[in-house]
C-alpha cells in the first residue's frame, strides 16, 4: 500500500523544529535519534521497498513516538533521499579519496595506472555489496522522485569528471591514447561498471568476484589505450 501524501497535524510543530535544530542536531540525544531514525528507515525500506514503507513503521524500528520523526525529516522522502547521501558520500565518494594515478607530481608507471584503476572498480564492487539492496531502491525511486533523480545524475556525473580528469592526466603523461575524447570514454566506461554491477549483484547473475575485477579492470585499461603493465 502506498503511504498518503499528506501530513499530520502535528507536521507542522514538526517543521518548526527542523527549522530550529538545522540538518545536525547541536544534542548527543538529537543526533542519537536521527542516527537511530536512519538505521530504523534502512531496515523498513530494505524490508518493504520504498512504496510500501510507512514513517510509523519507521518510528516504530527506532524505538520513538511518530510524532518525533517529523522533529527530523518531513517525510519518508526525506528520510530516505538523507539515508542514501550518507551511504554515498561515506563510501565511494569519502574524503581523501585520490582523483588520479598519482598527486605528487611524479609519472606514474604504467603498472600504477593499473593498480589505481583496479582500486576503483574494487572500490565501487565493495559499496555495492554492502548495500545492494539501498542502491538498488535508488536506482528505482530516482526513476520517479524528482529530487532524486537530480542526485543520480549529480553522482553519476561526479563519477564521469573524476575519471575523465584520470584519463586526461594520462593522456597528458603520454599513457593514455591522446585522440580519446576523455568525457565521453568517462560516460561509458562508467556505464559499463554500473551496470554489470547492477546485472551481477541485484539482478543475480552469477559471476566470480576476482575475475570481474579483473576484467573490468583490463576493458577499462585497455579501452583507454594503457599497454599491459
Amino acid at each position: 500500500m502506498v503511504e498518503q501524501t499528506s501530513r499530520p497535524a502535528h507536521s507542522g510543530v514538526g517543521s518548526r523544529r527542523r527549522a530550529s535544530i538545522g540538518a545536525t542536531p547541536s544534542t548527543a540525544r538529537g543526533r542519537r535519534t536521527r542516527a537511530q531514525l536512519l538505521d530504523a528507515a534502512r531496515v523498513v525500506f530494505e524490508r518493504d521497498g520504498f512504496l510500501d514503507a510507512r514513517v510509523a513503521d519507521i518510528a516504530a524500528v527506532a524505538g520513538i513516538a511518530h510524532g518525533s520523526f517529523y522533529t527530523y525529516f518531513d517525510s519518508k522522502a526525506a528520510v530516505f533521499r538523507t539515508l542514501v547521501n550518507e551511504v554515498m558520500e561515506t563510501g565511494l565518494y569519502a574524503p581523501g579519496r585520490p582523483a588520479s594515478p598519482r598527486t605528487d607530481g611524479r609519472v606514474p608507471t604504467v603498472a600504477e595506472a593499473w593498480r589505481r584503476i583496479e582500486e576503483g572498480n574494487r572500490r565501487y564492487l565493495e559499496l555495492f555489496q554492502r548495500d545492494r539492496k539501498l542502491l538498488a531502491l535508488f536506482e528505482q525511486v530516482a526513476s520517479f522522485d524528482e529530487e532524486l533523480r537530480r542526485y543520480r545524475l549529480e553522482l553519476r556525473q561526479r563519477s564521469v569528471t573524476r575519471a575523465a580528469d584520470g584519463i586526461r592526466r594520462l593522456q597528458g603523461w603520454g599513457l593514455a591514447d591522446a585522440e580519446l575524447d576523455a568525457e565521453l570514454a568517462s560516460h561509458a566506461l562508467n556505464s559499463m561498471v554500473t551496470q554489470y554491477v547492477y546485472f551481477w549483484l541485484v539482478m543475480g547473475q552469477d559471476l566470480d568476484e576476482g575475475a570481474s575485477v579483473a576484467t573490468l579492470t583490463r576493458l577499462w585499461a585497455r579501452s583507454i589505450g594503457l599497454p599491459p603493465p
